[in-house]
């Protein structure tokens, strides 16, 4: 009987969600998580870099960064070209990464974490004008709780 593969689709699934909140927060997850325990198959590999500990404080910077910049009343709107093309990327390497590391495609882990990444971009933006909309909060504090799904999401599916 053959061993049972890893689980690639789950991990990769939530983490491109969480790309969709904010760019940033999979990609540091992910980081922080390999620089601890830093996978074999991942030496070599063009995102074998999120293994060093470096890049992983890096990320942190930069998603806290993005978490405060998105409070600005200036900040365009995550669907614009560049935020979606951030949030696609951001999904595309966590999606090869896990992928890789869990010895499947790193080709179709990308596609899967960039593909799912642009739905949940649109789905949390209209979901988060919705919640503005409807509710006496303000846009920065629920985006302040976006942050907090976003980070604890992450956490909980690494």
């Amino acid at each position: 009987m053959a061993p049972k593969s890893l689980n690639r689709f789950w991990p990769t699934a939530g983490l491109a969600i969480v790309a969709g909140m904010r760019t940033m927060a999979p990609l540091s997850a992910l980081s922080g998580y390999l620089s601890k325990a830093p996978l074999p198959l991942l030496t070599g590999f063009p995102f074998g870099f999120l293994q060093k500990k470096s890049v992983a404080i890096g990320l942190k910077v930069l998603t806290l960064a993005e978490m405060a910049a998105d409070k600005a009343p200036d900040t365009p709107p995550r669907i614009v070209n560049a935020g979606l093309i951030g949030r696609a990327v951001s999904g595309a390497i966590v999606g090869a990464a896990i992928y890789k590391s869990r010895k499947g495609s790193a080709i179709g882990g990308a596609i899967l974490g960039g593909t799912v990444a642009i739905a949940a971009t649109y789905a949390t933006y209209f979901l988060r004008k919705k919640v503005v909309a409807a509710s006496p909060v303000n846009d920065p504090t629920i985006g302040g709780i976006e942050d907090m799904i976003a980070l604890q999401g992450a956490s909980f599916i690494l």
